[in-house]
């Protein structure tokens, strides 16, 4: 999965808490389209009232939830930028009107996934390695196509499952039964566990 954004986000400072701001949600949003959709040729649209839909819904979500940050500062990122993932995919802010017979065929396959994804894993690799001194690498799973297409099936039924199929993609353990729970995450219960 390409990531063009990664390095523009790297250079940003304290991303961790800008990403909160609608101006800057939606700057680097916008250019990561550019970036990933556009370069390639295809040619997309964005709903500005969906993508502050989807912006704000996070936030509020985050907020909700912030209180289980100090559990697992890591798994939170990790958590937070799922959910920004379930987010875009619940309301749909793109919209893909002409994709070049020559683009990339994983990309081609589902750009509006590709981009959304591909925005949200720049997002968490460059907070985790701004504030935990490392970034995890991508897993296999993030090249696999099945992954992808289940993925696309299973989010059009519950956007929320994009939370633990973001987990596969960075190697964090998922968690199926309660994914938009960050309190029930794996990495949140062995810590209890281990502080019990």
């Amino acid at each position: 999965m390409r990531l063009p954004i990664l390095k523009e986000l790297s250079r940003e400072t304290d991303v961790r808490h800008r990403v909160r701001e609608l101006r800057f949600f939606e700057t680097s949003f916008r250019r990561n389209l550019a970036l990933t959709l556009g370069e390639n040729g295809i040619v997309s649209r964005t709903d500005q009232s969906k993508l502050h839909a989807a912006f704000l819904a996070w936030v509020d979500d985050f907020h909700l939830h912030r209180d289980v940050a100090p559990a697992d500062r890591r798994d939170f990122v990790c958590y937070a930028a799922g959910r920004m993932l379930a987010e875009l995919f619940r309301h749909a802010p793109l919209s893909v009107s002409y994709i070049p017979a020559d683009a990339d065929p994983d990309l081609a396959a589902w750009p509006e996934g590709s981009a959304y994804a591909s925005y949200c894993l720049s997002v968490a690799l460059s907070v985790l390695d701004q504030d935990f001194d490392g970034a995890p690498t991508l897993s296999k799973a993030s090249t696999d196509r099945r992954l992808w297409q289940s993925l696309r099936e299973n989010v059009k039924n519950n956007p929320d499952y994009a939370i633990p199929f973001f987990d596969l993609l960075i190697g964090q353990t998922p968690n199926w039964q309660t994914p938009s729970l960050p309190d029930r995450r794996p990495a949140v219960l062995a810590k209890q566990i281990a502080a019990a």
